[in-house]
């Protein structure tokens, strides 16, 4: 062991690469269990009581040690220390171009904590000059991904990035004394243990320290120990085979998390089918499980499981099961249920009746909003109610039977195809076709333009005709030419859909679990503008060219001080005053006020659509203003302003106001019809006065 040294957080980064690996265990210091909180709050409270203080005696926070090799240094004691010493730094650099060395701290934990600890370097400025909570900023961020609030690691950074703000004192310059060349205020006594070989030997070594290696052999352990009181053959059986050919299975899917795996498999079964435990148990679930519980069923669906993929006979399906057991995501949870029973019940060989089974669950769970714990126990009892009928569902179902757990509207969408597929045999093959399609992933509802006593041969030609038109408008993941279609769309009405309080043209994304609708939701909707496109639009003679032509056709229609109108006329750049995963609108002041929503919510700097397209009419008679606007939806403070008339034009309850050098504000009304100006006469009348003055 190498003599101890004593160094500070920069120095320490001056001189290493510091890495959190993969095996340790997440960052813990941020949990808001009382003991943790009162823990996080007394280090954060010392922190910056040793730095504000004229005091010369350093905090020191013990011993830091672990393993270097070429300059990276890997923690074995002293990683929660590390990471709140570097929130503190980061808050400290806030401002400060000189922190590089903050650079060489990072996260190899998970991918989410990784890219999070590297944006939080990047934005450090932004995140802590707002007048917000940090985690609030950083939960709103665009380059904040709302999945790695998952995390647990991002979890906790974010309670101790609000505590940092809450404790620490934002007129002191905490830069300056955590710059100090000499006369440290926060140390620790630093160990460079060099003589015990790899990384895994040091963790195998230290079995105290980070997240344990044995967990998968402990529960191996206590499962095989009930295995012997449910069965002794079968507690041999799958012991060896425990041991032999599923650990090769295993193995082949990722050989560096083979025990991470295996217990997430185990881990995936028993939480799908135990009553006694609960999916909120998942992060500690091995040492909540009750292994009394554990039955002949639950080891035989395990057993199934294993032998199914060891025999990978159906390489498809193997591959949902083990996406699942990789990513244990709240949908793979349920597909690998769906899939799981099947051979619990059924066996190993997987016949038509699977098919049938799949299929259905396929198109329900892809479009279901699975992605807490209530709706996916919902989706898990809704299967197991489906059980005695697994082996004809498409039956049942043609009776016009529900099934419960998933979205009431793509239950009804496979309640009417398996009445179609049942009655005439053609269908089949139709509608199997369409539900291939991968942006609607099974839901072509969008095409049922049609009443439940219209003839077999209407709905079949129905379905026909409009989906060839709605198959060839997607490709894989959004609209063929996107922007042309929303505007085509608004030209024929307002076909937006409502999100909470606001509107949304919607997103390309057709994943109908994200918080703003997609363009899938609204064809599926079946929406009024939506069957008038598509009966409008001419495939031989291009998308592109049919969309500017139904605008064409159709603008001159609306109403000049309508707000589609301003839209349409320069929608490239209202479309680039909106990110493309929210596309939101609200109306401020009346229905007709319309502002754009440029982030996630409306706390941002938000766009009026009315004065956004007079400022660009004013530029064609070379005149030039600023938009300025203060945060948020309701701020009366939002208005262009004219730079050679040295004039504000505002836009409120249907009218552009101009206000004078006394700040007295009037409405700009059109003189022969007595209404409120649109913003094309609005702007010949600024240039007219602009040509007299």
């Amino acid at each position: 062991m190498s003599e101890q040294t004593k160094f500070n957080l920069k120095t320490l980064l001056e001189n290493y690469n510091v890495v959190i690996p993969l095996i340790q265990r997440d960052y813990a210091q941020g949990r808001l269990d009382v003991r943790t909180t009162d823990v996080r709050k007394k280090l954060l409270q010392d922190i910056n009581t040793a730095l504000t203080s004229e005091d010369n005696l350093p905090l020191d926070l013990n011993f830091i040690y672990g393993k270097s090799s070429n300059g990276q240094f890997i923690p074995l004691d002293g990683q929660q220390r590390l990471t709140t010493l570097f929130l503190v730094y980061l808050y400290a650099f806030r401002n400060s171009e000189s922190c590089d060395f903050l650079r060489n701290f990072s996260y190899e934990t998970r991918d989410s904590s990784k890219q999070f600890f590297t944006s939080l370097f990047e934005f450090r400025k932004d995140i802590f000059e707002t007048t917000v909570l940090p985690s609030e900023f950083i939960k709103d961020a665009s380059w904040f991904a709302d999945s790695w609030l998952l995390d647990p690691t991002v979890q906790g950074a974010l309670v101790t990035l609000d505590e940092i703000t809450e404790q620490f004192h934002d007129d002191f310059d905490y830069e300056e004394i955590l710059s100090k060349i000499d006369g440290h205020k926060v140390v620790f006594n630093f160990l460079d243990i060099d003589e015990l070989g790899s990384e895994d030997e040091l963790y195998i070594k230290l079995n105290s320290r980070g997240r344990p290696l044995t967990d998968f052999e402990n529960f191996k352990a206590r499962f095989i120990s009930r295995l012997h009181i449910i069965n002794g053959e079968l507690a041999s059986s799958f012991t060896k085979n425990l041991d032999t050919k599923w650990t090769d299975t295993v193995w082949k899917i990722d050989k560096d998390k083979f025990d991470i795996n295996f217990l997430n498999l185990f881990e995936i079964a028993l939480i799908n089918n135990l009553d006694s435990l609960d999916y909120s148990e998942r992060e500690n679930w091995t040492s909540k499980v009750n292994f009394e519980s554990i039955n002949l069923e639950h080891v035989d669906l395990i057993v199934g499981v294993l032998e199914f993929l060891s025999e990978n006979k159906y390489p498809d399906v193997s591959s949902t099961l083990v996406k699942a057991i990789e990513n244990k995501s709240l949908k793979s949870r349920v597909y690998f249920h769906v899939i799981s029973k099947f051979i619990l019940h059924n066996g190993l060989h997987l016949d038509n009746s699977f098919e049938k089974w799949y299929r259905i669950f396929r198109n329900l769970i892809d479009n279901s909003d699975i992605d807490y714990q209530t709706p996916y126990e919902r989706a898990i009892n809704g299967i197991n109610e489906q059980i005695p009928y697994m082996s004809d569902l498409l039956d049942h179902l043609s009776e016009g039977n529900r099934i419960s757990g998933f979205n009431y509207e793509q239950v009804s969408e496979e309640i009417e195809k398996a009445k179609l597929i049942i009655t005439d045999k053609s269908l089949k093959a139709l509608i199997f076709r369409a539900e291939e399609h991968p942006y609607f992933s099974g839901q072509i509802r969008s095409c049922f333009f049609f009443e439940s006593d219209d003839s077999l041969i209407y709905k079949r030609e129905t379905i026909s005709h409009y989906w060839n038109k709605i198959s060839n408008m997607f490709d894989n993941n959004k609209a063929i030419e996107g922007r042309l279609l929303r505007v085509a769309l608004l030209s024929l009405g307002d076909y937006t859909l409502n999100v909470d309080s606001y509107k949304t043209l919607c997103q390309d994304d057709p994943n109908e679990s994200s918080s703003t609708p997609s363009l899938k939701k609204l064809f599926s909707s079946r929406n009024i503008f939506v069957r008038r496109i598509l009966d409008e639009i001419n495939l031989n003679k291009g998308l592109k060219n049919e969309y500017i032509r139904i605008v064409f056709e159709n603008s001159g229609k609306i109403d000049s001080h309508d707000w589609r109108y301003a839209f349409i006329e320069n929608y490239e750049l209202m479309f680039n005053k909106m990110a493309a995963n929210h596309y939101r609108l609200k109306s401020a002041f009346s229905a007709n006020d319309m502002i754009m929503i440029t982030n996630k919510n409306s706390r941002a700097k938000n766009t009026d659509i009315h004065l956004l397209a007079l400022m660009e009419e004013l530029k064609k008679y070379g005149i030039y203003s600023t938009y300025e606007s203060e945060l948020g939806l309701w701020t009366p403070y939002r208005y262009i302003y004219i730079h050679s008339l040295e004039t504000q034009i505002y836009f409120k309850d249907n009218f552009f106001l101009i206000e004078n050098e006394e700040h007295t504000q009037h409405k700009l009304i059109d003189p022969s019809e007595r209404t409120p100006s649109d913003y094309k006469s609005v702007a010949k009348y600024l240039s007219d006065f602009n040509s007299k003055k």
